[in-house]
């Protein structure tokens, strides 16, 4: 039975960040659930399991965004290695702690993606204000809401 609310998280997830950013964002400014929750993945089952379905879901963000293919996995990946690692440190079962590992990844992720992007494609990849001010809030209330809810599903 957790394998197949692991996959209805997955795929529920993926549908959510699409319908969230098709109709919902405000000036660009929407949370990055798909972030949110590797960072919730890692904070709950370690930073293997976060590493490969961040790798998957950051998949799926590179063909929403054809941009730069593959900086969205990569990042992804390591921000489940990451909050992994940190989850060694402190306890991120704990509400404060989590969304502020998320926020801090989530400003971490702005400032990577616009690096990638002066990498590979010669200019700095900036997100814009709306979206640099307002995701890393929208990003730990989502991860606050997806505990509460992982934790009244009994877990996954």
């Amino acid at each position: 039975m957790s394998f197949v609310r692991g996959m209805l998280l997955f795929i529920g997830a993926m549908f959510l960040q699409w319908w969230w950013n098709t109709h919902l964002a405000y000036w660009g400014a929407a949370p990055q659930i798909l972030l949110a929750l590797t960072v919730l993945v890692a904070a709950r089952r370690g930073p293997v399991v976060a590493m490969f379905v961040g790798w998957a879901w950051g998949l799926y963000s590179d063909t929403l965004r054809a941009d730069l293919f593959g900086a969205n996995a990569l990042l992804y990946t390591l921000a489940g290695y990451i909050a992994g690692v940190v989850r060694r440190q402190m306890d991120l079962r704990a509400g404060g702690p989590l969304a502020a590992t998320v926020f801090l990844i989530s400003w971490g992720y702005a400032f990577a993606i616009g690096g990638l992007g002066y990498v590979f494609a010669k200019s700095f990849f900036w997100v814009g204000w709306p979206t640099f001010i307002a995701a890393p809030f929208l990003n730990a209330a989502v991860a606050l809401i997806g505990a509460l809810a992982w934790e009244a599903w009994g877990g996954l």
